[in-house]
């Protein structure tokens, strides 16, 4: 039997200058302009700290230029696989949200993964969702709610409307996981 491989990716230098620009204003056109700007200049400095992907994928999100999102969030996404697939085009094992330096990474997938489910793509998202499952057991990013809530036949319009409280999720998605999680207990294994 195989060692269980752990994926931890290095510290990114351009990390900081990403976390400065997060406090940039994002409160007119001419900002959001500069910001994305900027945002570009960081992808091209590094392209493989996926933050500045992200981030540049919610502002046109914001836009509603969802072809130009897209690409960038499609972009991010196969950087991110040539970060953690091995050789054989497996996943680690572990990608745990715990290693700070693993955390654009997770969000990267993440945003594909909604990306998705958000285009009606399903069974690609739920994809994405297990494989961010099962290396991250703990599951600091949520997507046991996602899983749940696509195996149910929720859209994601319809998850946000209902959980969604002005950019946080209160206790009530907490309680609809424990109510209907027993439903697809294969799903949602339990966590030491």
């Amino acid at each position: 039997m195989s060692k269980p491989r752990e994926f931890l990716d290095k510290d990114r230098n351009i990390a900081m200058k990403y976390y400065d620009l997060c406090e940039y204003d994002r409160s007119t056109k001419k900002a959001l302009t500069i910001l994305k700007r900027e945002l570009k200049y960081l992808i091209s400095e590094d392209p493989y700290f996926l933050d500045s992907y992200s981030d540049y994928y919610q502002i046109l999100m914001n836009e509603n230029s969802f072809i130009e999102a897209r690409v960038i969030i499609n972009r991010a996404y196969k950087n991110a696989l040539k970060l953690i697939l091995d050789e054989n085009k497996k996943w680690p094992d572990s990608l745990e949200w715990g290693f700070i330096e693993n955390r654009h990474i997770i969000r990267a997938i993440l945003n594909k993964a909604i990306d998705e489910w958000s285009a009606e793509n399903e069974t690609v998202a739920l994809d994405l969702f297990r494989n961010l499952l099962k290396t991250n057991p703990r599951d600091n990013a949520g997507v046991r709610f996602y899983i749940l809530a696509i195996l149910m036949g929720m859209s994601f319009e319809k998850y946000e409307n209902k959980f969604n409280k002005d950019g946080y999720y209160d206790s009530s998605s907490w309680e609809w996981f424990a109510k209907n999680s027993n439903k697809f207990e294969d799903e949602f294994p339990s966590v030491d």
